[in-house]
């Protein structure tokens, strides 16, 4: 028998307290512990005296009758007071259709490969967060009380229902594309909610079948640098995950907003093909308009800073200002809308990370930097007049670097709304390598 009084096991997929009548009849054992100080695991084991006391011990109980289910519950959590419920035990005890949707969900495979506890619910709540999301949106609160009033206004919830579908098709794609090894990666509830929401976008597309391996691949690759860069502290290069990472310790109103946006943000980076599978709707949720400015208004700084160590050292500021370059960090945050926006922007690149730096770096040029010159080679030059051999190499280069940033190898082709994802991902490598800028 466990020490715990709230002992449950399961029969039949249902669950049922463990009475003291079984230990009577012999077939509920005592925990070792307790075994070893009452002398015996059985009740036909214990000395007279400890069966004696077991036997004349007097129980006080409350009989309920003639009551419905929803009564019972809330009967079972006004009980529970005496010992504070999680939010995830009180919304158990939530009449609901929902509820009931909720709680077989967690008996799905994928949870056998997630190492975030299942105890007192934890599993029951990480699903009950990923629904509200999905039948409110993003800005639901994922607090008891928001949590409570979406329940309850689901009290009809259908399991054929879109949302119901969406979520299942989620659950069967990650169970896919993580094995019985990702549980180190999925130790954490709002870690699991955070991708099973980035996947919903994904299933909503109708586009996710077959790209499990991506999902994983970004998704490890995510999670090791988060870890990467939260033990940098101060010393990180990249915000944005120490800012994911603080909405995982504190249980903020819009951290589940933040988490989406930065996963999104880093998904288009990591691998921007992605883009095509995500309506404009989902890429608005992203904020990369909001990120693009404020990489633009980050990288006007670090240009300044930069330019005072630079001449403190050297009598000279290494991003040399003309009204070329001063139109161009106006310009950088302004976003793209198609290719003819997309050729001055990276002019305007070409004029600040090149020409204004000539030879300073002395072979210490940033990969950005070199990819900036490379995409204005692609656009202002003929690239068909050499030797056969080496005009071929050359393009095959270029276009594998604005595939890093498109997902595609040449902007001919790319959808308008397709640019601004180039923009972010660009200014966002600048941004990183001016961080790291050694002068």
């Amino acid at each position: 028998m466990s020490d715990d009084p709230e002992t449950y096991e399961v029969v039949d997929g249902q669950q049922r307290l463990v009475t003291i009548w079984e230990f009577f009849d012999n077939e509920l054992p005592l925990a070792d512990e307790t075994a070893e100080t009452f002398g015996g695991r059985h009740y036909k084991e214990l000395p007279d005296p400890c069966g004696y006391a077991f036997d004349d011990y007097e129980i006080e109980f409350d009989e309920i009758e003639e009551a419905g289910e929803e009564e019972v519950k809330e009967f079972f959590q006004r009980l529970q007071e005496g010992l504070p419920l999680t939010s995830a035990e009180k919304l158990n005890s939530a009449h609901s259709n929902l509820r009931d949707f909720v709680m077989k969900l967690t008996k799905h495979l994928f949870f056998k490969k997630v190492s975030a506890s299942d105890r007192r619910y934890g599993h029951f709540d990480i699903l009950a967060k990923v629904l509200a999301i999905e039948i409110d949106g993003m800005e639901v609160g994922l607090r008891y009380d928001d949590l409570r009033a979406v329940f309850e206004s689901q009290s009809q919830f259908s399991a054929n229902s879109n949302v119901a579908n969406r979520i299942k098709a989620a659950l069967d794609l990650a169970d896919t594309a993580f094995d019985e090894n990702a549980g180190k990666l999925l130790h954490n509830r709002t870690i699991v909610q955070s991708l099973l929401t980035l996947v919903c976008r994904l299933i909503q597309s109708g586009k996710a079948k077959g790209h499990e391996g991506r999902v994983r691949k970004f998704f490890v690759d995510f999670l090791e640098e988060l870890n990467r860069q939260v033990e940098l502290g101060q010393r990180a290069t990249d915000l944005d995950f120490l800012e994911f990472q603080r909405t995982v310790n504190a249980n903020i109103k819009d951290g589940a907003r933040i988490r989406q946006q930065i996963l999104l943000r880093k998904l288009l980076a990591a691998d921007p093909a992605f883009a095509d599978m995500f309506d404009p709707a989902t890429v608005a949720e992203s904020s990369l308009k909001i990120a693009i400015a404020a990489d633009a208004t980050e990288i006007v700084t670090l240009i300044s800073q930069i330019n005072e160590r630079h001449s403190a050292r050297h009598g000279e500021d290494l991003f040399k200002a003309t009204n070329r370059t001063v139109q161009a960090q106006a310009n950088l945050g302004k976003v793209i809308e198609d290719f003819e926006d997309y050729k001055t922007f990276i002019d305007d690149l070409y004029f600040l990370f090149q020409e204004s730096v000539g030879d300073r770096l002395n072979g210490h040029v940033p990969e950005s930097f070199k990819d900036v010159n490379a995409l204005r080679t692609d656009l202002k030059h003929d690239l068909n007049h050499g030797k056969k051999k080496k005009v071929k190499a050359k393009k095959k280069k270029i276009g594998a670097v604005f595939q890093k940033y498109a997902g595609v190898p040449s902007p001919a082709g790319l959808a308008p709304e397709r640019f601004a994802v180039v923009q972010g991902n660009l200014l966002s490598a600048l941004k990183k390598d001016l961080r790291q800028l050694k002068v």
